[in-house]
């Protein structure tokens, strides 16, 4: 018996086109969500609201602090990764036609990416509470910009400039086409190349952040220092 299964067709098979890019915005979401959180719960503990405490040597290094909350991060994600990518759609019966050697070569600069891109935007959260808020409004939007819910020819060519900012646009285009629509990994090189510079990109932006982030600890820790010494210097005098 003839059965019609509908591939990458808006009309019959809206869970072979859309929720497959949904997977892939929400790996990334989930990351940049789970840096921020930990990000905002360091500067609340810290008393002087940095995001690195100041005279642990272990925090001298910029490149040494980003490359151990990469690890970390990657570690936990792959297991995550590997779930949302290969066993979410089979539990749904997604097509899936790419092979899982295929899928790993995508999700290791996707992963990579969205982790550096996760650590310079948590740099901007002073609070806990500021990460989920703009979580919640920018993931519909980013969704749009992947050009799989919405056709990407319609999209303004200034919001395509934006989208390339995201790793999620890349990711959810090269993962969709390969899984729902059997391209190869030679039909997606644009995509591919593109998610390795944004790896190498937001890694030396992360690296110079947290750099920028050792050094102002630094300076506002002896600007402290300096002022509490100055008021005791003043209330003895007084007395």
């Amino acid at each position: 018996v003839d059965e019609d299964v509908p591939l990458f067709n808006p009309k019959g098979g809206y869970g072979s086109f859309v929720l497959p890019a949904v997977l892939m915005l929400i790996l990334q979401q989930t990351l940049v969500l789970g840096i921020g959180l930990s990000a905002g719960t360091t500067r609340e503990e810290n008393p002087l609201g940095a995001l690195v405490p100041v005279g642990d040597k272990r925090y001298e290094s910029s490149f040494a602090i980003v490359f151990g909350k990469a690890l970390v991060y990657f570690m936990i994600y792959a297991v995550m990764g590997a779930w949302l990518v290969a066993a979410v759609p089979r539990l749904l019966h997604f097509p899936q036609l790419a092979t899982w050697q295929s899928l790993l070569t995508i999700m290791l600069p996707y992963t990579l990416a969205c982790i550096f891109f996760g650590i310079v935007v948590s740099c901007l959260v002073k609070y806990r509470e500021n990460v989920m808020l703009i979580m919640v409004f920018v993931s519909v939007p980013l969704l749009f910009l992947t050009g799989i819910s919405w056709p990407q020819n319609n999209i303004p060519s200034w919001l395509q400039g934006v989208s390339w900012l995201f790793p999620s646009t890349f990711g959810a285009r090269a993962y969709v086409r390969m899984n729902s629509m059997g391209a190869t990994l030679y039909d997606v090189l644009t995509e591919y190349r593109i998610l390795w510079i944004q790896t190498g990109a937001y890694f030396l932006l992360a690296v110079a952040v947290y750099r920028y982030q050792i050094l102002r600890a630094r300076r506002y820790a002896k600007d402290r220092l300096l002022f509490l010494k100055r008021n005791r210097e003043a209330r003895t005098l007084n007395s």
